[in-house]
């Protein structure tokens, strides 16, 4: 019996529950409790072995038990070639990885397992290609891969070779170096592959149990066509030509001179028309039966071609007409509108199925929903169960979580226990596509395996950096107050005032102006709004906050040595405005307070100090490697590719 079937049928809920809580160690334990039994030994080395290929990572172990299954099993399976060839592909052993796909491909010709394999057989062949263009402490770049990555490149990249072919090695680099720090046993990792994982899984049932099934056939389309064919109908059209007037006797006289010159037809509808088509001489456009006033309707598709007809009367107004063409009434025909019946019967059939499959895993499911939990959520301290699912408990603060990473515009309110429910349902059905994905053992499509290969190149550069930069860089208090203290100026607060002012264009209006305020200080604001020409004027000539040195000479001689609440003496800016100033808060220059800044200061300082760490890290692996670079030229006497001077060396120098 094939594998994929037995293990089908051979997974316990409790088993399938540790690999969806992510209790990988206890899914092997427990993998090796059934084997020591005796129970199924082939199916649950088989187990382990997927444990250790797509959740653990540990593809060392998985090759050894794969090996070891193929060695041992009379009856080879298709399935249990292609596992090891993945294991051996995460090894970077490319050449067996091919070897291994190629015996798929060729002895197991079946979907989709066979359109899986020749994937593989295309990755490693890019691998396995011997013109290389780089080696990396003897990890190989390949011409294939770096032509790969240049058609790949964006607008936004550089697109000269130099530069793709640097990024893909220190994109190596930083892979190597981040296995070198165990990244994948952080918590980042781990944490982050999860999440990651369940979105590829998803993504997978819709392109394989959703999408796959949703493309209609032939027959339903024209099933479609037939049945919604007058939704596919051209009304009978014409293509026409048309001058309003309106007055009888100036329809006769234009009717008269077309008969006399039709190709004046354009001209005189240009100066006589008063219909909108004017403009184009004319020109309706495609005219539909039953669009047009009865009359009009009538004479247009009944007229002989290119003959003026006329004057037709309706609404008060009398109109000219030429008909270019008359088409009859027809159908789309089915090849025409194919293209958007299969959208349209794509998208039914998607919803259908997704309902389907839902409904399907919902009925087979325990669930259990605490209702209670919903209702009185709202200030409580401790974590409740709000659901079980298949012997998995569904906590409060999951959900809390799982409503937080919808972003704003998606998240609900808790508090109301409707939304609640709504939400505790969408992590319900997630739930159960995931475990559907596992025991339909969903990570091997390769659809998964690619999204997969992309995740953990960036999970390992992600977390490479946290751990080298991040965690790896901090700022003490004396640093802080330090740094303070050099760079006091920069956290000056210049000198400053808040005032009003009166500005006019008469020396005489401003004296009488500022008496008024002297008698009178509260009629400032009154004034300025009725007196001054200043754009201030609407804000009662509130100026706002003004820094020493923003204004003229003369504004901060005369403003900036007054004291508060007083009137200033009439000053001329220039020669032709005059202004008197109220003076209501002076801010002298200070300095911000350390407690103040000290948090900028301490992100600055942090984001100069990871700079400069991880440009030091990347210098150093960069140092440590042995890099090659592979120039295209042949040796004239050898034939065969040539070493290009590592950067730096002494060649180089030379």
């Amino acid at each position: 019996m094939n594998l994929i079937l037995l293990l089908l049928m051979a997974l316990p809920q409790d088993y399938i529950n540790l690999i969806m809580d992510g209790k990988y160690e206890d899914a092997i334990e427990y993998c090796d409790m059934m084997i020591e039994k005796g129970k199924k030994v082939t199916v649950w080395k088989l187990e382990k072995g997927d444990i250790y290929l797509d959740k653990i990572g540990d593809f060392d172990a998985s090759v050894e038990i794969y090996s070891e299954l193929i060695g041992n099993k009379k009856q080879k399976d298709g399935w249990l070639y292609y596992r090891l060839a993945l294991a051996q592909e995460m090894t970077e052993d490319y050449l067996n990885a091919a070897k291994s796909y190629e015996i798929v491909a060729t002895q197991y010709r079946k979907p989709p397992l066979d359109s899986f394999a020749l994937s593989g057989v295309e990755r490693c062949f890019k691998k396995n290609y011997q013109d290389y263009v780089a080696s990396i402490d003897g990890y190989n770049i390949t011409r294939l891969e770096l032509d790969e990555q240049m058609a790949a490149a964006s607008r936004l990249t550089p697109k000269d070779e130099e530069s793709i072919l640097d990024r893909m090695i220190l994109q190596r680099l930083i892979y190597a170096s981040a296995v070198k720090h165990g990244i994948r046993e952080t918590e980042f990792f781990r944490e982050g592959l999860g999440l990651r994982r369940r979105r590829l899984l998803i993504e997978e049932i819709r392109a394989r149990d959703i999408m796959g099934k949703a493309q209609p056939t032939e027959k339903e389309m024209k099933k479609y066509y037939n049945k919604n064919k007058e939704d596919y109908l051209i009304k009978e059209r014409v293509k026409a030509r048309e001058i309003v007037v309106e007055s009888d006797s100036l329809a006769q006289v234009i009717l008269d001179s077309l008969q006399k010159d039709i190709e004046s037809y354009d001209t005189l509808a240009k100066t006589y028309s008063t219909a909108l088509s004017k403009r184009s001489g004319g020109n309706m456009g495609t005219v539909y039966k039953a669009s047009q006033p009865e009359p009009v309707d009538e004479a247009l598709f009944k007229a002989d071609l290119n003959q003026v007809i006329g004057p037709i009367q309706f609404d008060s107004k009398f109109g000219i007409y030429i008909v270019a063409e008359h088409s009859p009434q027809e159908y789309r025909e089915f090849e025409r509108v194919k293209n958007s019946i299969e959208a349209t019967l794509r998208t039914e059939k998607y919803k259908e199925i997704e309902n389907d499959l839902l409904k399907k895993l919902m009925k087979k499911a325990s669930i259990k929903i605490y209702e209670e939990s919903l209702s009185d959520s709202v200030g409580r301290a401790e974590d409740k169960i709000v659901a079980v699912v298949n012997d998995r408990e569904i906590l409060e603060s999951a959900a809390r979580a799982r409503n937080e990473a919808q972003g704003r515009v998606a998240e609900v309110d808790l508090s109301e226990p409707e939304a609640f429910k709504d939400l505790l349902d969408k992590i319900i059905e997630e739930d159960l596509q995931i475990e559907h994905a596992e025991r339909n053992k969903y990570f091997l499509n390769d659809g998964y395996v690619v999204g997969l290969k992309d995740i953990t190149r960036e999970l390992m550069e992600g977390g490479l950096y946290r751990k080298i930069v991040i965690e790896g860089v901090v700022v003490d208090s004396q640093e802080i107050s330090d740094f303070y203290k050099e760079h006091k100026e920069e956290f000056k607060v210049p000198e400053s005032v808040q005032c009003q002012e009166i500005v006019v264009a008469s020396k005489k209006l401003a004296d009488e102006l500022r008496r008024l305020v002297l008698k009178d200080p509260e009629k400032f604001d009154s004034l300025a709004r009725v007196h001054s020409t200043a754009p201030t004027s609407k804000n009662g000539g509130a100026t706002g906050k003004i820094v020493r040195n923003t204004r003229s000479k003369i504004f901060d001689s005369s403003v900036f040595n007054m004291d508060v609440g007083t009137i200033s003496k009439v000053f001329a800016v220039d020669d032709s405005t005059y202004t008197i100033v109220k003076l209501n808060e002076h801010i002298p220059t200070m300095y911000r307070p350390l407690d103040e800044v000290s948090e900028q200061i301490e992100a600055r300082l942090l984001r100069q100090r990871q700079r400069e760490v991880a440009d030091a890290f990347l210098a150093g692996i960069r140092e440590e490697a042995d890099i090659k670079i592979f120039s295209d030229e042949p040796d004239l006497e050898q034939g065969t590719q040539q070493e290009a001077p590592k950067e730096g060396s002494e060649q180089e120098r030379e």
